[in-house]
């Protein structure tokens, strides 16, 4: 069994969610921990200095933190960490940091630009510390 799980969650994917968090229970030991991982990424340079307008970043934190907690309503075992950051880099690096022995993600079907730019999933499985079980 497992100590600390990690469970990244994709406010804009949450369709494998619940399949996560239930595998993740099978897999916590008696004393074990999930842990729920949204990251907010960073917008690229490239790209902000076109935008008409600048995005409050306090105020996207916010309501993303909002839609996190929300997305996690009735799910009081597990506990919840907001990061900043390209996610498949910055999960690795806090697997690592708080010695996490399991991170379930979960991945779609992808299409030609999920071959192309690669997915979370796929980067978890190259760049983790720990053991990556990926859901479907």
């Amino acid at each position: 069994m497992f100590k600390t799980i990690l469970v990244p969650v994709a406010l804009d994917h949450t369709e494998t969610l619940a399949r996560k968090l239930e595998a993740a229970r099978q897999l916590r030991g008696a004393e074990g921990r999930i842990i729920a991982v949204s990251v907010l990424e960073d917008i690229p340079s490239y790209v902000a200095e076109y935008a008409m307008v600048k995005p409050d970043r306090k105020k996207m934190v916010q309501e993303i933190r909002k839609a996190f907690a929300d997305t996690l309503t009735g799910q009081d075992d597990v506990e919840r960490v907001t990061l900043a950051g390209k996610p498949g880099v910055v999960i690795a690096s806090y697997a690592e940091e708080i010695g996490a022995d399991l991170i379930v993600t979960g991945a779609s079907r992808p299409g030609s630009e999920g071959y192309a730019l690669g997915s979370t999933a796929s980067r978890l499985a190259r760049r983790a510390p720990c053991s990556v079980l990926v859901i479907r």
